[in-house]
């Protein structure tokens, strides 16, 4: 699970970001939580501001998202608006370790799709025995999310790394706190995956990362064509795991309150008669309508900093 996607991942800015993320979480501390996300939330607004080329991606993207021109005032205020909130993630995530993972799980309001609520949803996919990969995106709180899961079941998250050793172990310790397991993204990373599906465990996958037409996936996206990593879905095929698109995102009108939402299970199983290569991009584009839903009610809470979609998508 990315922290920073698609905005300072600058080898040669990590020392900084260390000094800045360890500093930060020394204040936090002895600020009250309302202040805490509204300051971080204003200091990203800056950020959006002064950084033309992150603001074109992000309206551009919000143009898609909303159906509307670029120009038009609703898709620049709702990209600000994504900016302000990225910021309010980012104060919750350094007061992570202040918190304990039952704290969060007494404010959380589940909306999954099973009556019985998430643990419903994940249970029922453990029991096929061959582990479950949650799908999730950059939207809402995906740490808040993590920590939910990992207080009812073994829990391993994919993550990007950073170079710097002190940044990696910053940011990875905080969520190991949680009793979430890292897996990095690089290395060894799809070795340790396969591993843990095969105990029957959970692993989590932050899935919305733009590629090159020539190395992703097609799926349609907000109407349009783009290209994303096919892995997750060749992963499922591989080790028969259930696929939970789920994700954790903010009450605006209630402050500490989150909804958690776990989708019905993408059973790559169910699609007999198709080639691999087929298989893999309607499991892709399945993940991605349940992506499209949960964006669609709350556009300003997707942090895509870069573009999502390539140039010739529109008409």
């Amino acid at each position: 699970m990315a922290l920073l996607p698609g905005l300072f991942h600058l080898e040669s800015s990590e020392p900084m970001i260390y000094w800045l993320l360890r500093s930060a979480s020394w204040l936090v501390r002895w600020v009250p939580s309302r202040p805490r996300r509204t300051i971080a939330g204003l200091l990203c607004e800056v950020v959006y501001w002064l950084w033309p080329e992150k603001r074109r991606c992000t309206i551009a993207n919000m143009a898609y998202v909303l159906s509307l021109p670029a120009a038009d005032r609703r898709v620049c205020r709702t990209a600000r608006r994504s900016w302000y909130n990225y910021g309010r993630y980012l104060a919750d995530f350094l007061n992570f370790p202040n918190v304990t993972a039952q704290h969060l799980l007494a404010r959380l309001v589940d909306l999954s799709a099973n009556e019985e609520g998430w643990t419903a949803i994940a249970q029922e996919g453990l029991a096929r025995g061959k582990g479950i990969i949650i799908a999730t995106a950059h939207f809402g709180n995906w740490d808040v999310a993590g920590s939910m899961v990992a207080a009812h079941m073994p829990l391993a998250a994919v993550v990007e790394t950073f170079k710097d050793p002190r940044l990696d172990a910053l940011i990875q310790g905080q969520r190991a706190e949680k009793n979430i397991r890292v897996i990095p993204m690089e290395g060894a990373g799809a070795r340790q995956i396969l591993t843990t599906l095969k105990k029957n465990e959970a692993v989590a996958i932050v899935v919305d990362r733009p590629l090159a037409a020539k190395d992703g996936v097609p799926v349609t996206f907000f109407g349009y064509t783009t290209y994303v990593p096919g892995g997750l879905a060749a992963l499922a095929l591989k080790v028969g795991a259930t696929i939970l698109p789920g994700f954790a995102y903010y009450d605006d009108r209630k402050p500490g309150v989150y909804y958690g939402k776990m989708c019905r299970p993408i059973n790559a199983e169910v699609l007999p008669g198709k080639s691999s290569e087929e298989r893999i991009q309607e499991i892709t584009q399945q993940i991605y309508r349940a992506l499209e839903e949960i964006i669609s009610e709350h556009p300003d809470q997707w942090y895509m900093f870069r573009r999502f979609w390539p140039e010739e998508a529109r008409p």
